[in-house]
């Protein structure tokens, strides 16, 4: 398994557990391995809700502003990415892990909130901390990679993009979830949440700029891309 990972600073091979080839150390503390190189803070509210994430706020969340429940969608994207290995980015509580079929499976989340209720819930899902525009895996190890309700977040969804591109195996597939431009319920969580949102053929042309194949089906106020990679 640690063969998958690369140490998030200069991407060199782990030599020892979490100590990579250039002498970069890491830790792994209550099951969590945390590979995070910034000090990025959560955003509060998520922290706040993590207890009721998947049992209350995801669930009515999603009924209101897609009309799906939660499990539904969970588990469409999980079919799509399951595989020997799987990434789910923005884990969270790792929902998606209990559709998904995989033999490794692996939740990334800057939230130790968040993790720590996934390793109590999914202990058989490796716990990541880390950074997803700066992925802490090889080149091509991924099957299959999930980013739910999460890329309309990041700060630049291409290096976000790219970096899926490159740990995604290919011939492999991803999904995400995106909070896209498509009615008056999208512009309202965007007002909200102080996001800018985009319509769904501008996360259409940076999938494809990547090199990525892609489809895409509105929710709601989201859009679910699922996306293969030649």
């Amino acid at each position: 398994m640690s063969d998958i990972f690369r140490c998030p600073i200069d991407g060199s091979k782990f030599i020892k557990k979490w100590v990579c080839e250039k002498g970069h150390a890491f830790s792994e503390v209550d099951g969590i391995i945390d590979l995070l190189t910034e000090d990025i803070k959560s955003e509060k509210i998520l922290d706040l809700i993590a207890p009721v994430y998947e049992s209350v706020w995801a669930p009515l969340g999603l009924l209101i502003t897609s009309g799906k429940s939660y499990s539904y969608i969970m588990r469409k994207a999980g079919e799509i990415v399951s595989g020997t290995i799987v990434l789910d980015i923005g884990t969270g509580t790792g929902k998606i892990f209990d559709y998904a079929k995989c033999e490794i499976c692996m939740g990334l989340d800057i939230s130790y909130k968040f993790l720590k209720i996934l390793k109590s819930k999914r202990p058989n899902v490796i716990a990541v901390r880390g950074n997803a525009l700066k992925l802490p895996f090889a080149d091509e190890s991924i099957d299959g990679i999930s980013a739910m309700f999460v890329l309309h977040m990041f700060p630049s969804v291409l290096v976000a993009v790219r970096e899926i591109n490159r740990v995604l195996k290919h011939g492999k597939r991803c999904v995400a979830t995106i909070l896209t431009k498509n009615n008056m319920i999208s512009q309202f969580l965007a007002t909200i949440w102080g996001l800018r949102i985009h319509p769904a053929d501008y996360y259409i042309k940076i999938f494809e700029e990547v090199g990525l194949k892609v489809d895409y089906e509105k929710i709601g106020a989201w859009t679910l891309f699922t996306c293969a990679k030649p």
